[in-house]
């Protein structure tokens, strides 16, 4: 995993947590931003369940790469990763909020330059709650980003730190 932080991390990065709290499994965007927020992550945007809605602040941050963190079915175990990039999403099996998702993604591409990849993890339908699996998860990356050598891990206000967005 820390090869992966240290590709995914380098440069200016900004991560969009996708999803709802308080429906399961669908709150580890959310959720991850949080996380990353309390180990003073200022890149991390909450971006709640409409992705949509946060396109101009994340275009106003100019970021080099952005991590979209969502809950996406997979076909997978509870808790497991993926990190896909556009083209993993054309014509697959994967959905977490539809063919939107993909869209804004595009969107986000095209008007920031940005590479713009999806944090995918596998959640668990038949939990009320924050499933153990995916908590474990958001613990993991958590804990993963703060010893990673891409932004947040000199703390605030470091090279490669993205400045908190207005509507955060």
């Amino acid at each position: 995993m820390r090869d992966f932080l240290d590709r995914v991390l380098s440069g200016r990065v900004l991560v969009a947590g996708v999803g709802c709290v308080g429906h399961g499994d669908d709150a580890f965007g959310p959720l991850l931003v949080r996380s990353l927020r309390s180990l003073g992550w200022q890149n991390a945007l909450d971006c709640g369940d409409r992705l949509e809605d946060f396109t101009l602040d994340i275009v106003a941050q100019a970021p080099e790469r952005i991590v979209i963190a969502d809950a996406v079915e997979m076909q997978a175990r509870p808790g497991d990763l993926a990190l896909l990039q556009l083209s993993d999403l054309a014509g697959s099996e994967c959905h977490g909020h539809g063919a939107s998702l993909q869209r804004v993604m595009e969107y986000l591409r095209m008007r920031t330059g940005a590479e713009v990849l999806l944090l995918a993890v596998q959640p668990d339908r038949t939990s009320r709650g924050l499933s153990p699996e995916v908590e474990a998860t958001i613990e993991d990356l958590a804990e993963a980003f703060e010893g990673s050598a891409g932004p947040g891990s000199a703390g605030p206000g470091s090279a490669g730190i993205l400045p908190a967005c207005a509507t955060c």
